[in-house]
C-alpha cells in the first residue's frame, strides 16, 4: 500500500457543503483509507487535497468516479511522500 494525494477543484457557486459532501461519499465508498484532508473554500471554488493510502488501481477508481460528479472542475492524483499534520478547527473558530 502507498500514500497518494487525491486532489480536487468543485464548483460551488451557491455557497453550500453539498459538492464537498458528495465528492466524500464516492472517497467512502472506494477501498482506500483517509489519513488527512485539506479543504478550502472561495468564492465559487472548493479546493480539497485528500492524503489517502492504498493501492494505486483503487485510487485510479476514486478519482475516475469523482471525474463523473457534475460539480467536478478537476481531479487528480499523485504519489505522496509525506502526510500533513493533522490541524483542527473547533465550531465558529477561525484559522489566523
Amino acid at each position: 500500500m502507498n500514500n497518494y494525494k487525491i486532489t480536487i477543484t468543485l464548483l460551488n457557486n451557491d455557497g453550500s457543503v453539498d459538492p464537498l459532501v458528495r465528492a466524500l461519499n464516492v472517497i467512502r465508498r472506494g477501498k482506500v483509507n483517509v489519513k488527512s484532508m485539506v479543504t478550502s473554500f472561495n468564492q465559487n471554488h472548493v479546493n480539497v487535497e485528500v492524503y489517502v493510502e492504498g493501492i494505486e488501481d483503487e485510487v485510479n477508481w476514486v478519482c475516475n468516479k469523482l471525474n463523473k460528479l457534475y460539480d467536478v472542475v478537476n481531479v487528480s492524483y499523485t504519489t505522496s511522500i509525506s502526510i500533513p499534520k493533522v490541524q483542527s478547527l473547533q465550531v465558529g473558530e477561525r484559522n489566523g
